[in-house]
């Protein structure tokens, strides 16, 4: 199981290293890997500054984890740029989205995953999701991107009903992981899960993931209801909760700038 870790932040909205630090220390027991700076890590709206830092923290304590680095950016260069970023900084893989806009064409996604895997010798995982990319992969074109050398995996967070199934039947070639709380139970035979949960339970996620059952059904939608997982800042909720546990000093957003993008969505229906 792999954990997308909330980015804490102090006050002026810097990145807060001992606050990333105690985070990891409470997660390391029951998870895989760590992926900073995705989705539930704010990361669309991370500077470079603040995107290097938090995964440099990540690395610093990951104590043998292995650390994922998210890339949220708009164009295939800034995400390539982050990408040699991530390798220097010490992470063993990358998860980025296809380019942003709903004029990115098909053979656009299949180039921009080919030149990130050619960028670096880190292995590429395929975020593949439209609430923030704002344009979707094909189930053609993906198996294609899946085929290319240093692609390594896939994490399905389209929302889709379906979609995850769809994709394994398919046969790609890499693991996939299931993305979202709501959707885990009906995925099928997933390789992982990539769950915003995992921050505050870990092991309730793990125990879904290895046998989910009845109990497991109404365990997880009570845990997304009591976090706050159906809310459009779900990470805050995330932050509230590890604050009041402790580990975070505050549930501060990261600061928005003019210009970048909008707060993400997790495709939950209202």
């Amino acid at each position: 199981m792999t954990v997308p870790l909330v980015t804490p932040v102090t006050d002026n909205g810097e990145v807060d290293g001992a606050s990333v630090a105690r985070l990891v220390a409470s997660l390391r027991p029951g998870v895989d890997a760590l992926l900073p700076a995705l989705s539930t890590g704010e990361g669309g709206l991370l500077t470079d500054r603040q995107w290097r830092t938090v995964v440099a923290a990540v690395v610093a304590c990951a104590d043998g984890l292995p650390v994922l680095a998210g890339i949220l950016r708009p164009t295939t260069d800034e995400v390539v740029d982050r990408a040699r970023s991530a390798e220097v900084l010490g992470a063993e893989a990358v998860v980025a989205t296809t380019p942003y806009g709903t004029r990115v064409s098909q053979d656009d996604m299949y180039r921009h995953y080919e030149r990130i895997a050619g960028a670096t010798g880190l292995p590429v995982v395929v975020y593949h999701e439209c609430a923030v990319s704002q344009n979707v992969i094909g189930l053609d074109t993906l198996l294609r991107i899946c085929r290319i050398p240093g692609v390594a995996g896939v994490k399905d967070s389209t929302g889709v009903r379906g979609s995850t199934q769809e994709l394994i039947a398919a046969r790609p070639g890499v693991p996939v992981a299931q993305g979202l709380e709501h959707l885990l139970l009906d995925a099928g035979p997933v390789d992982g899960c990539v769950l915003a949960l995992a921050n505050v339970e870990p092991a309730l996620c793990a125990a879904l993931f290895a046998d989910p059952g009845e109990q497991g059904a109404a365990a997880l939608k009570e845990a997304c209801e009591k976090y706050g997982l159906d809310r459009d800042d779900w990470f805050r909720a995330l932050k509230t909760e590890l604050m009041q546990r402790g580990v975070l000093r505050s549930d501060r957003e990261v600061l928005r700038m003019a210009g970048q993008v909008p707060r993400p969505d997790r495709g939950i229906p209202a």
